[in-house]
């Protein structure tokens, strides 16, 4: 298996992990993702989490989940 290859089974573990834990909630903040899937990131200190909003992205994109606003949060949802 090729390196991209390899990735791209990463990013759809990483994807499906993170879609099955959004299902199990009724509503979750991309904070309480990161915290419990421990997909904390930074780069130099700064920019934090690039991945998991990524990853939160792509599946916004793909339909797969869907977010509604509460106060300055965001709680991501399951499409049904």
């Amino acid at each position: 298996m090729g390196n991209r290859e390899k990735a791209q089974e990463a990013l759809a573990e990483l994807k499906e992990t993170v879609l099955d834990f959004i299902a199990q909630h009724q509503g979750v903040r991309h904070a309480d993702i990161v915290k419990a899937l421990g997909l904390e990131s930074d780069f130099e200190g700064s920019q934090k989490n690039y991945l998991s909003w990524s990853i939160l992205g792509l599946l916004v994109n793909e339909k797969k989940i869907h977010y509604k606003l509460q106060g300055k949060s965001k709680l991501y949802f399951k499409v049904q």
